[in-house]
């Protein structure tokens, strides 16, 4: 719990900034360097873009408008059929979550031909398609850059007074999924984590309860085969968004397995659903191995199911037993043999044929992997240092270093498989890199799971002894990291960034490093190789670990490394307890 003059905020221990908190000496420096940041930067701030500070649609517009208005602010159709275009061709795992596209196009055509034929929540829907092409889009320098922010301002206004215009609390036609897309907006344009973000995923959640997307589409004999498919792939992205958005701000989960039973989707083309609406069955689902707009969407549902099921185990105030701990795993690692074909882990170097969206889908898919083994592994990685203050006796030690070494070693790897990634993204997403198209998928989501694997292995280097062996490739991770950091605090308007550039640059001279002042550069950005993204991190490669305990919440393990670590209140304590 974070406690100031002006606000009380809670996250939970798994989180990155509990983490930090755990170093005491740390958090004290950053803490000091982050109110001197915000005392130099509020009369900069007071006149930045609000998009930066305020979610709209909870703070409501600068002004109200009519249906008149709204429609004229709309770009002319060619332009606006350019951004439909992108949004269905470059947003693709977004729009088939979310719109059917045959179905969309008619409308959209009439919506031409005759402007009062369409509902004002439609209105919505389109200008939140808008707004998602213009933030997918490309700048090449600070006029264009203005001139995207100025746009994004503009539409993202107008999908706000076109919500409130239809009513958005009331269930009906588009609402959800103007919603959903606008609390996607909210998340993308913004480089931090937001609580803003938060308490519109609340909205979200709720209005598609109330509407009943949680329940299957079988239970309601009057929807159309097509409109109860598209319940099950929305549905499945207000699940995404609860574990994500949850797990990054601290936060347990809104919605509770035992709520729902809403089936997966099938594996479907958005043609395979034309002309349904007099049917009485959908098509067979197609095999897993064509890669149809739905595919991705499948394999994301079964890795955040397994996410899930970690997040309530990170999040339930009585300790998980090893033994659930242990199943949570295994959950984890079925559910990524599930992955269909397509979208299975493969080097970068191997994926030269394939299309940047398709990288873009198993690097996600990856990344979810490493935050389910971070989540669920991290107290682990001192356990021996717990074992040595209780008891002396060295077969103590033996026992919970061989009890506890899978959980070591995954939390590790996860670790630094996620810095890999982090690296990859940095140069992929240059211009020129295989991936420059895609660099609006690198939210704030991914970026959280970035910090948590920096501060881990921070906090690591503290007690560097137990590291042996992988001290040097943990401190190689580090120095690649706080390149990417300072660079990304230095550009951005993000201050975890900041803040994170700090925390290694402060760790790394702690460890002798030349170079890693605040504002150093360290020659060795090149030493982590990323030719390999999955090395170490196979299926199954772990599996079956001697001595694993059958219960460990009830012996004296039951630890949490914040629990300990936060009552050290400096270097001198910290020192001697790693020593």
């Amino acid at each position: 719990m974070q406690v100031t003059e002006s606000e009380l905020q809670y996250v939970a221990g798994e989180h990155w900034a509990a983490i930090l908190d755990s170093i005491a000496d740390l958090k004290a420096h950053c803490d000091r360097e982050e109110q001197v940041r915000m005392a130099e930067s509020t009369s900069e701030t007071s006149g930045s873009p609000s998009h930066f500070r305020h979610a709209l649609l909870l703070y409501g517009p600068e002004r109200a408008a009519s249906r008149t208005e709204i429609i004229s602010a709309l770009p002319p159709k060619a332009a606006v059929d350019r951004y439909v275009s992108k949004y269905f061709n470059y947003l693709d795992l977004v729009a088939s979550a979310a719109v059917h596209g045959p179905s969309f196009i008619q409308e959209y055509e009439a919506f031409w031909s005759d402007s009062t034929s369409m509902p004002i929540l439609w209105i919505g829907l389109l200008f939140s398609m808008i707004c998602l092409a213009v933030m997918a889009s490309d700048v090449t320098d600070s006029a264009e850059e203005e001139q995207k922010t100025l746009q994004l301002e503009l539409y993202r206004e107008k999908i706000v007074q076109c919500l409130i215009m239809g009513e958005y609390t009331k269930p009906g036609p588009y609402v959800l999924e103007t919603l959903v897309h606008y609390v996607y907006i909210e998340f993308g344009i913004n480089p931090d984590a937001n609580r803003n973000i938060w308490f519109l995923l609340g909205l979200e959640v709720n209005l598609a309860m109330r509407m009943g997307y949680h329940r299957d589409p079988s239970h309601f004999p009057d929807l159309t085969p097509l409109q109860g498919e598209m319940r099950r792939r929305l549905w499945t992205t207000v699940l995404t968004s609860d574990i994500l958005l949850s797990s990054q701000m601290g936060m347990p989960r809104m919605i509770s397995d035992w709520k729902w039973d809403t089936a997966e989707p099938r594996n479907l083309f958005d043609t395979d659903l034309n002309h349904l609406s007099s049917l009485t069955a959908l098509p067979l689902s197609r095999p897993e191995t064509e890669h149809t707009t739905t595919l991705e969407l499948i394999a994301r549902r079964r890795m955040l199911l397994a996410l899930g099921t970690i997040s309530n185990l990170a999040d339930a105030v009585k300790p998980a037993s090893y033994a659930e701990v242990m199943q949570a795993d295994k959950t984890l690692h079925d559910a990524v043999s599930s992955i269909p074909p397509p979208l299975r882990f493969k080097p970068l170097q191997a994926s030269m044929t394939d299309s940047p969206q398709v990288i873009m889908s198993r690097l996600f898919l990856e990344h979810l992997l490493y935050k389910g083994q971070i989540m669920l592994h991290r107290r682990f990685l001192n356990i021996t240092s717990v074992a040595c203050e209780s008891n002396s006796e060295s077969s103590t030690i033996t026992t919970a270093t061989t009890r506890f070494a899978y959980s070591r070693t995954a939390c590790i790897d996860a670790s630094l498989g996620a810095l890999r990634m982090q690296h990859i993204f940095d140069e992929e997403t240059c211009r020129g890199g295989q991936l420059h198209g895609m660099h609006w998928r690198i939210t704030s989501s991914m970026t959280h799971l970035f910090l948590t694997a920096t501060m881990i292995l921070c906090s690591l280097v503290h007690c560097g002894k137990p590291l042996d062996d992988r001290v040097e490739e943990i401190l190689a991770a580090l120095r690649t990291a706080r390149i990417i950091w300072m660079r990304r605090g230095s550009t951005s308007t993000s201050r975890e960034a900041a803040r994170a550039a700090e925390v290694v640059s402060l760790t790394l001279a702690r460890a002798g490093e030349r170079g890693a002042g605040a504002d150093g550069a360290h020659s060795d950005i090149n030493t982590v190789d990323t030719s390999d993204l999955v090395s170490g991190l196979e299926l199954g490669q772990f599996m079956g670990v001697d001595g694993v305990p059958e219960d460990w919440a009830g012996g004296d393990y039951a630890f949490s490394m914040d629990d300990l670590l936060v009552q050290m209140s400096g270097s001198e304590s910290f020192d001697t307890y790693c020593r």
